[in-house]
């Protein structure tokens, strides 16, 4: 492949969950510009025609799906919805989740579980349906949307969510490991702090303690943001990432390291 072309997604069928908003969106609307057909894939499908009508009025090419990844059911009818549309799935971004705060004496196995069902066993789900596609495809690459939670603790009321995100690290060596041979590359993008709509809500809902990613944390400075995080997906997503699989990759401004 042309050095020029190692970035591009041309021919190339994707599903994006969570789509309909934040990072979803951006990840998106950037693989249509590299020329992949993409299913936007959100549980709000209004959100998610509103990204398909706006990629399609750009020139490029997609559609919307709706789906809850925590229910196994519409999982299964989201991968066979999306293979009617476009063929084989060559791509998926694992993006989908929630993400409540609560002090952790507080959190009922309620919160426990309504987060991991999203956040983990969604990861989960839309792994093995992916997976199953492509091993009988040849080959593909998912790209699983993490956190630096999962790595470091950041604030104080996030032990649910940051749980969630080092399962979902797990699974994406766990998967790397295993489906190799099959040609199948599964990675994982680490944002740090992404100031979108969601994450701004969940903040304001609780009084946050501990140390934040402010000032002289982060050694770039300052908030990423989603475009960021769609160009590190669109990279591992891509032949130019064809040899790296079962990677953490952090976009984070050094905060990991600082």
């Amino acid at each position: 492949m042309a050095k020029q072309n190692a970035f591009r997604l041309d021919e190339l069928s994707a599903i994006v969950t969570g789509g309909g908003s934040g990072i979803g969106r951006c990840i998106a609307e950037t693989f249509a510009e590299a020329g992949a057909r993409v299913i936007v894939a959100d549980i709000d499908l209004a959100a998610a025609r509103a990204v398909a009508e706006s990629i399609e009025a750009a020139g490029g090419q997609a559609r919307a799906l709706a789906a809850d990844v925590s229910c196994e059911v519409e999982v299964i009818r989201l991968f066979e919805d999306a293979t009617a549309a476009y063929g084989n799935i060559d791509v998926l971004v694992n993006n989908a989740a929630i993400f409540p705060k609560k002090p952790f004496l507080e959190v009922d196995t309620e919160f426990w579980d309504r987060l991991q069902s999203v956040n983990l066993r969604g990861t989960f789900l839309c792994l093995r349906e992916a997976i199953k596609g492509m091993k009988s495809s040849g080959g593909g690459s998912i790209v699983n949307i993490s956190s630096v939670s999962s790595m470091q603790a950041v604030v104080h009321h996030n032990a649910v969510y940051n749980a969630s995100k080092a399962g979902v690290n797990s699974l994406t060596r766990t998967t790397a490991l295993e489906f190799g041979g099959d040609r199948i590359r599964v990675n994982a993008v680490l944002p740090g702090g992404i100031p979108t709509a969601g994450a701004r809500a969940a903040s304001a809902a609780i009084e946050l303690k501990g140390p934040i990613l402010g000032e002289g944390r982060i050694p770039l400075g300052g908030m990423g943001d989603v475009q960021d995080i769609a160009n590190a997906a669109l990279f591992l997503a891509s032949p130019a990432a064809r040899y790296i699989t079962g990677q953490m990759l952090a976009v984070d401004g050094g905060f990991l390291v600082s």
